[in-house]
């Protein structure tokens, strides 16, 4: 900040329901060398009978990866916030995910005059949609792992709508729910 006066910091903040099922499918894929004995097995089961992990019957999720990742999804939401408009202050700006994937060309367009950008092509309208669509993320995942790519589509929103069960949910919003709160994700913790 001090060695760029004139730096801008733009932080884009995802719901942290998708950050979790977007964390557990990456350690999935990956195979992570921190994956317990539990999830090794949940990977196992899943690989075996996905359809009961897909509408919330059974969790993808260790009570402990929930707890882990809801609070420092939280943690990170609220400290990042506080300081980009502490040491940026009119120079920060944060930008939901989601309203990104609804209307891209609306929000990249509102970013680009945040960042003093006079004139935008609206021809730039098709190509930004264009790279939207494309997701190389899910196209590494589904040639390293494409039984368990194949189960969740990457980069949606409220894909955690389909995998997580009545304990997932009370365990996140014991966590996060009022940072859920503070980013306009929910109103209340009645989800």
């Amino acid at each position: 900040h001090a060695i760029f006066p004139e730096a801008h910091l733009v932080y884009m903040v995802r719901d942290g329901r998708d950050v979790l099922v977007s964390e557990r499918f990456r350690n999935f894929v990956e195979e992570s060398g921190f994956l317990s004995t539990q999830d090794k097995r949940i990977i196992s089961d899943l690989r075996k009978g996905p359809a009961l992990f897909a509408h919330g019957e059974r969790s993808i999720f260790t009570e402990t990866m929930i707890r882990r990742a809801a609070g420092g999804w939280a943690a990170n939401v609220s400290e990042v916030d506080a300081e980009g408009r502490r040491l940026f202050g009119s120079r920060y700006y944060a930008l939901r995910y989601e309203a990104l994937l609804q209307a891209p060309f609306d929000q990249m367009e509102r970013l680009w005059i945040f960042l003093g950008v006079k004139k935008v092509p609206t021809s730039l309208g098709k190509r930004v949609r264009a790279e939207m669509r494309s997701n190389p993320d899910e196209e590494w995942q589904a040639k390293r792992s494409g039984d368990l790519a194949a189960f969740l589509l990457k980069g949606t929103a409220g894909n955690w709508r389909q995998l997580f069960t009545e304990r997932d949910k009370q365990v996140f919003k014991e966590v996060a729910g009022q940072a859920l709160m503070q980013w306009r994700y929910e109103k209340s913790t009645e989800w």
